[in-house]
């Protein structure tokens, strides 16, 4: 039995309720709300919460503005990840285990079904303190027939949603609503306590059996993360750290399709 189950689902046709640090903007469904927050970035309040109206995935995408150098404010890959996965597993019921891989992936019973990116202002160096960061989220909760097709017929990690993992009864708006309010608790913990915690926490859940994607066909190894959340691998047997904003720059852009 789940911890909460929505007898009578939010509506999805109305915002989502926010803590008040947060204020939502809906983006169309067809858009992408990664590239909109980011278009708006210099614009926008901070706190804004753009949120797509496609009703078969969570979508969001947090405006933030760092007070660190950008190679810690990337830590809030990890802090967005953590938050995520402790609103599918408040929601969900507790047979779906929840898992993460890089370069962003939480994983749903070991197939993916979510994607974290984070996407830093690109004129701050990896010292400098960004103007604004854009933290998203992206959740399948459920999936077309060509979707399954398009899966089965492409080779790798095995794709999943929240429905086919028992979860088809969480409604979009009240994912929204809970995954915003898990990322401030990390985000407050992380200001509290620095990046101790999240470390922890995130090395709990990490996926350690399913490959790391690489652009090329180099061997990766994975090690673990440092203190400052760079990845720790081996590649072509040699060592080697990769924080968090260099990722995907390493690993190449990655996709939940």
């Amino acid at each position: 039995m789940t911890l909460y189950y929505e007898d009578d689902p939010a509506d999805d046709s109305t915002p989502p309720q926010l803590p008040p640090l947060l204020s939502a903007v809906a983006v169309p469904d067809g858009q992408d709300v990664l590239s909109k927050a980011v278009a708006l970035a210099a614009n926008s309040e901070v706190g804004t919460v753009f949120y797509s109206e496609n009703t078969e995935r969570m979508e969001i995408a947090v405006r933030l503005a760092p007070e660190v150098p950008t190679r810690q404010a990337g830590q809030m890959l990890f802090a967005l990840m953590i938050g995520l996965g402790d609103s599918i597993g408040a929601l969900a019921p507790p047979e779906v285990a929840v898992t993460y891989q890089l370069p962003g992936y939480v994983m749903l019973n070991r197939g993916r079904a979510g994607l974290v990116r984070l996407v830093i202002d690109p004129a701050a160096g990896t010292n400098d303190v960004p103007d604004w960061m854009i933290a998203s989220a992206v959740v399948r909760l459920a999936a077309s027939e060509h979707d399954h097709k398009k899966w089965s017929e492409s080779a790798g990690v095995e794709q999943t949603t929240m429905k086919e993992e028992g979860g088809g009864f969480i409604s979009r708006t009240r994912l929204i609503e809970s995954s915003c309010r898990h990322f401030l608790v990390w985000v407050n913990r992380w200001q509290d306590d620095g990046f101790r915690p999240l470390h922890d926490s995130w090395m709990q859940r990490l996926e350690a059996s399913a490959p790391i994607d690489f652009e090329g066909s180099q061997q990766v190894e994975w090690v673990g993360l440092d203190e400052e959340g760079g990845a720790l691998l081996k590649l072509d047997g040699k060592p080697m750290s990769v924080m968090p904003h260099e990722l995907e720059i390493v690993c190449g852009s990655p996709v939940l399709p």
